[in-house]
Order: C-alpha cells, then structure tokens, then sequence
C-alpha cells in the first residue's frame, strides 16, 4: 500500500503539470469564467475532459493482488489485473464546471475506455466514472460556489473514489480478488485523486487571479491614460489636443506609434506605422467623428485583453470628447439665459424711468428736462450694458448714478445717497445690470409710502480675496419668513419685486457661482441690507 501510495504521488505530479499546461490555453480559460457555457464551449469541455479522464488512466499503474505486482499501465489489462489511476479527477471537474452534460458525457467517454480496456473490474470502474460526472454535477446545482472551496472538491473526489471502491466490491468478480484488490488500492487512490481535484481547481483559480489582476493593471492604466487625456479634449478634437493626445498612448502603452484622425485629415502621428495595428473609431452621439490608430511591435503584442483594453480607452476617451461638446452646449445655453434674463430687466426699468419722466414734464418743466439728461444718460449706459455680459463696478456706479438723479427729482429731493465705494474695486467686473435693479427695489417699495427722509446707502468694500457690495434703505423692510426665499424663485415677492432680484441672484450665481448669491438682512419698518460677494476679475 505505501510503495503504491508513493508511485501514486509521483504520478500526480504529471496530472498537475498538465492541468497547468491545460490553464495556459485560451479555450480553457473562457471556459472557466464564463457563468454559463455556450454549446461550442460545451463541447470543446466534453472532449477535454473525457481527454483528460482517459490520461488518468494511463498515468496510473496496473496492479496485481496476488501474487502482489505493480508494473507500467499496458495497453492491455488481463482479467486478474486492474488500475490504479487518476481518472475520475477530470469526470469530477467536467461535472463541476460544466454541468450535467459536460459531466455525463466526459464520464461516458473515460469510462467506456476503461470499459474497453479489460481487467475483472472494468464494468464497475467504468459505471463508477460515469456516477461521478453525474454526482459532480449535481453538487454544482446544489451549491454553485463549489468550485471556489478547494477543501468540498477534495472530498468530492474522494467520494468518488469511495463510490468506486464500493461497486468494485459489489459488482467485480471474483469477489475476493475484489476485496484484497480494494484492501490494497484504496486508501491511496482516494487520498491521490482528491488531492488532484483540489490542486487542479488551485491551479484553476491561480489563472482566475491572475487574469483579475491583469484586468486591474489594464484598467488603472486606462483611468490613468483618461486623467491624463480629459484636461486637452474639453477643447474637442483639434490638431493641438490631438497631438497631446497621441504622445500621452505612445508612452503610456509603449506602442511603436500612433495616430489620431478625424472625419477627413490626420490631425497628429507620433512613433512608427506597423503592420501589428489596432483601429478603434471615436464616436459622438454615435457618429463616427475620428480614429485611433494604435502601432505594435508585432502581432504578438496584440492579445485579445489588449483589442478590449483598447476598445474600452476608445469609449472613454469617446466620452470625454462627448462631454466637451455638452460642456460647450450647456455654456452657449449659459450665456443665452443670461442673456434673456438680461433682457427682462430692461423693459422694467424703461418703464419706470418713463413713467418719471412723463410726470415730471406735467408739473415741472425745467426738471423735466434735468431728468431727460439723466434719462439720456441712463440710456446710453442700459445700452451699453446689454451689450457686454460683464461691466466694471465704474460703470455700474455711474448707471445708478443717471438713475438715482431722475429718483431724486420724482422724490423731491427726498432720497439722500451716501456712497461708501474704495478706489480700488472700481476695475473690478460684474454682471451688467446688477445694482440699478437692487436699488430700484429699494426706491419703489422700501420707500413707498415713507413720510420720513428716505436713505440709501452703497457700500463696496475690497478685501483680501474678494469684493464686499452692500446696498442698504432705511424703507419699510420686509417680515423675516420671507427672507429666506426672497430670490430664489420669481414667485418669492406678491409685491412685485421678486423676478428682479431672482434674475440678479441667477446671473450672480450663474457667473461666479453659488457662494455669490445675494443675501438679506431685514426687519419690519426697520429697513433692509443687501449684500453679496464676488471674486476680483479686472
């Protein structure tokens, strides 16, 4: 028993080096990390595994009860003889990763060799063999995870080798040739092929971590490569970022050369052209905008992993082409909105202008012509200012200047203006029409109704980082509940007031951002303070 045990383990060796050499093939490896096989695939399995049975049997020995003899496997086994063999290692396996047919059909395969073979136990090694495809099979139905425990594929070949044990007593005769034949081989072949079982799934899974590691690397190259290239395509697909584009994947995938197309020209070629290519196609919104030539050394250096590494860089770098044109889209549309909200602000403040205009030309004639002036003025700076999407703070002072002077003159002089302004800040820029429409809030309902003198202060004040703007009235003020959502939506305000400072706070935020918004300080019959920041742009 222990001189078989030996021969048994040495023979193992072979069985591992070739289920090695079986896990270098491309075949093998699909088959193995696929959830479900196709039917070519189940029956590349059925032949390798019932290959494979059969070269179990052949790498094991023939054995001799009585008197004791081991010799090399023949071609030919005499009816007093029987093997001592591997074969159940590859049914088990086929059963495990195939399913039933894989494992019904390799059993059939091995087993009717061993049938054909010889030797007063080949019906019942043969009918053994087939069992075990099926049972391997069966388990895998029951527990699906099975083939990532390499302790439960142990016992499962084990059991077969048990399984065989037991029909060799029950069906081979003579029975005692059996039953001294059993009390020889069995301990060693079941410790043999459920040692096999699990070494071979090992090997399996060493395959599988590598190919998750080899998968990893290409991927953390790919983001690595995406990172690099997203800075130069938010431009789009131009000679320039195309040029950087190219330099970034001959390095980064150490290719012999590459090159970048659009619809009609070569936009950039960097390195060597080669016959060992790959040609992947850049797509926006599914239209077929360029291609990616990338140059090998050789054909072999084109793997299958590289055709799907390159494909997916293509994608990625299709979508960050696709970004760059909704990056420009959603500016356009930035701009445009701007622009109407621009727009609706002016209609208001003609209106209100005329409107003090009209009236002062009734009762006040010499005044009526002051406001013109200012009117004239106003006018000229409202022009100017919906034609420019940002204004110095100079100019905008100047706007509220040739509006608060027709103010003045509708008040009667009731309106008193102190401007708090540091030379500084007077270079800086904004959003045209930001102030004259805060202010005009103020005058129109801060004031309305207001017996006492009416003042207005503007402050504008530079700091380190920024610029602070605060325009503050000693007017009626408004409650506390509404000013939380006082600009933030047009309906804010059942006074009127609310689309001009919802159009202000959208522009301010829109240009700078969201920390640029406006802010309220207020209370009932106390006044109210307006105040924002924006960043320093000269």
């Amino acid at each position: 028993m222990y001189e078989l045990m030996l021969i048994m383990l040495e023979r193992l060796g072979l069985i591992v080096m070739l289920a090695f050499i079986a896990t270098r093939l491309r075949f093998f490896r699909d088959m193995i990390s696929s959830a479900a096989l196709s039917r070519k695939q189940q029956y590349k399995a059925i032949i390798f595994f019932g290959a494979f049975g059969i070269i179990g049997t052949y790498s094991g020995v023939t054995f001799q009860a009585e008197p004791f003899l081991l010799q090399r496997l023949k071609t030919d086994i005499f009816n007093h003889e029987a093997i001592a063999n591997f074969r159940v290692i590859g049914v088990v396996l086929g059963g495990l990763f195939g399913g039933y047919k894989v494992g019904t059909a390799a059993g059939l395969i091995a087993g009717g060799h061993r049938m054909l073979l010889g030797g007063f136990t080949a019906f019942p090694c043969g009918i053994a063999t087939i069992a075990a495809g099926i049972s391997a099979a069966w388990i895998r139905t029951k527990n699906p995870e099975i083939t990532a425990k390499p302790l439960l594929v142990f016992l499962i070949g084990a059991g077969a080798e048990m399984l065989q044990m037991a029909l060799i007593v029950l069906l081979a005769r003579p029975y005692t040739e059996a039953l001294v034949l059993v009390q020889h081989i069995a301990l060693p072949m079941i410790l043999a092929n459920g040692i096999g079982c699990a070494l071979f799934l090992l090997i399996i899974k060493s395959v599988a971590k590598e190919e998750e590691k080899a998968a990893a690397l290409q991927s953390q190259k790919v983001l690595r490569i995406a990172e690099q290239t997203l800075m130069h395509l938010k431009s789009g697909l131009t000679p320039q970022s195309a040029d950087k584009v190219c330099t970034i994947l001959y390095q980064e995938l150490n290719l012999k050369g590459a090159t970048i197309d659009d619809a009609e020209n070569q936009l950039s070629h960097i390195g060597s052209s080669s016959n060992a290519a790959v040609i992947e196609s850049l797509k926006s919104r599914d239209t077929v905008i360029g291609t990616l030539r990338f140059y090998f050394y050789s054909q072999k250096d084109v793997t299958s992993i590289e055709k799907e590494t390159l494909s997916g860089l293509a994608n990625l770098l299709s979508s960050q082409l696709e970004l760059a044109e909704a990056d420009k889209l959603y500016n356009l549309a930035k701009d445009a909105e701007i622009n109407i909200l621009q727009a609706q602000i002016n209609p208001h403040f003609l209106f209100n202008t005329l409107n003090t205009v009209i009236s002062l030309i009734r009762i006040n004639p010499e005044k009526a012509r002051t406001a013109l002036r200012s009117l004239s003025k106003f006018i000229r700076q409202n022009l100017h200012s919906t034609t420019a999407s940002l204004k110095t703070l100079e100019n905008e002072v100047e706007h509220i200047k040739a509006y608060l002077s027709i103010e003045q003159i509708r008040f009667e002089d009731r309106i008193a203006v102190s401007y708090h302004i540091d030379d500084s800040c007077l270079h800086n820029k904004l959003p045209a029409l930001t102030l004259q429409p805060i202010i005009e809030n103020a005058v129109k309902h801060g004031f309305k109704g207001k017996i006492d003198q009416c003042k207005l202060s503007i402050t504008v004040r530079d700091h380190k980082d920024n610029i602070s703007l605060c325009i503050k009235d000693n007017g009626s003020g408004v409650r506390e509940n509404r000013l939380v959502n006082l600009a933030a939506d047009v309906s804010s305000s059942t006074e009127g007031n609310g689309i001009a400072l919802y159009n202000i706070n959208k522009r301010l935020q829109m240009t700078f951002g969201s920390d640029s918004g406006l802010h309220f300080k207020s209370r009932p019959d106390d006044g109210m303070a307006v105040y924002f920041n924006i960043p320093k742009i000269s």
